[in-house]
């Protein structure tokens, strides 16, 4: 089956809009909590999602201009206080849906030739466009379960 972005362009557009809609049911008080002294809270799975959208962009754009790019890994564990990267999840949403415009205009511009470059990357057997494209709703949506289980489970680890 030949790739077709189609599908994936119409959940990205959506995927911000659904997780804020879902976090403004979340009394803000919660944002805060921890699982665990490891565990994220609501606003760093919300802040983190939001601050990976430009590195997303860039590495389409690498993958459309360059043949065979090196991707460097991302581990946001070693990313400095992540809650402290917007005043708010209100300006972190801001911020993710005018990357997700942006993305969403750049992959509307690529070519059938674009989707096929592949990169190397450090943490992955393949690596190109569609790769990218799967993992963003992915990884989008474990963050929003993450969310989830953090408001919503009955456990003696929330705090």
């Amino acid at each position: 089956m030949k790739f077709d972005p189609t599908l994936l362009v119409s959940t990205l557009e959506s995927i911000p809009d659904i997780i804020e809609a879902y976090v403004s049911n979340i009394p803000k008080e919660r944002f805060d909590e921890k699982r665990n002294a490891e565990a994220w809270t609501i606003r760093e799975h919300v802040y983190h999602v939001a601050s990976v959208q430009k590195m997303l962009y860039g590495r389409i754009e690498l993958i459309r201009a360059e043949k065979n790019p090196a991707i460097v890994p991302f581990f946001p564990e070693k990313q400095a206080a992540i809650g402290d990267l917007y005043e708010s999840t209100e300006a972190a949403f801001a911020e993710y849906r005018a990357e997700r415009k942006r993305q969403i205009a750049l992959i509307e511009s690529l070519r059938d030739a674009d989707y096929r470059n592949e990169a190397t990357h450090g943490e992955y057997a393949r690596y190109n466009i569609p790769i990218i494209l799967n993992h963003m709703v992915f990884h989008e949506y474990w963050h929003m379960y993450r969310i989830e289980e953090l408001w919503l489970a009955k456990d003696e680890y929330v705090k």
